[in-house]
């Protein structure tokens, strides 16, 4: 493992997500060159991820905005797709997911830390549950989960979303979020740490 660190067992565990793909080369060849087909492709392929990534970091906060971040994610994916390096050291998911994460602190940078409407908690804590709920321990798990990545603060819980949900490498984290890489495994020490606070506090068993 990465860094020498155990990963979050429980985050690992309510992942549901397929196995991470990534778009094969003559598709990617074709959307850089703007073929609609390709673009959309592109977009079919990697909407599911970037929405659940928008997702977890907005939890607490109105669908519509999720929804919102997530397209203009992908517009800025394709307004960047003709400069992508399929040679480069990123993935296109790895881009991608920078992308929707900078957009994501982008916006929350621009807003401040609003308090959460607490019917947008409520859905919040609702979708987390369905997602996951393979049985009422399962249910409680996702909710108390959902309410301690909502209790962290953005940048913690921008690295715990990278690293535990999109399995992405410290040495990735470290560049979508222009850090380095003691900052990285800092920041997720400390969201595992309250993260296993908060699911002791709510008596379930990291």
């Amino acid at each position: 493992m990465a860094g020498g660190v155990e990963p979050f067992v429980t985050a690992a565990a309510l992942r549901v997500e397929p196995a991470p793909t990534e778009l094969d080369a003559v598709t990617l060849a074709r959307a850089k060159q703007g073929e609609p087909a390709a673009l959309r492709a592109l977009i079919e392929l990697y909407q599911d991820r970037v929405y659940a990534l928008v997702w977890r970091m907005l939890i607490g906060r109105a669908q519509h905005l999720t929804q919102d971040l997530a397209q203009e994610t992908f517009v800025r994916v394709l307004r960047g797709i003709g400069s992508f390096d399929p040679r480069g050291e990123a993935r296109l998911s790895t881009w991608i997911l920078t992308i929707a994460t900078r957009v994501v602190l982008n916006e929350k940078r621009r807003e401040g830390r609003d308090r959460a409407d607490p019917d947008d908690a409520a859905i919040a804590t609702t979708a987390g549950a369905e997602r996951t709920d393979h049985g009422l321990e399962r249910a409680r798990l996702a909710e108390a989960l959902t309410a301690g990545l909502a209790a962290l603060p953005d940048d913690q819980r921008a690295v715990f979303v990278l690293r535990e949900y999109h399995e992405l490498e410290y040495v990735e984290i470290a560049t979508a979020l222009e850090l380095d890489l003691n900052t990285v495994r800092s920041r997720l020490h400390r969201a595992r740490a309250a993260l296993r606070t908060q699911l002791t506090a709510a008596g379930v068993e990291p």
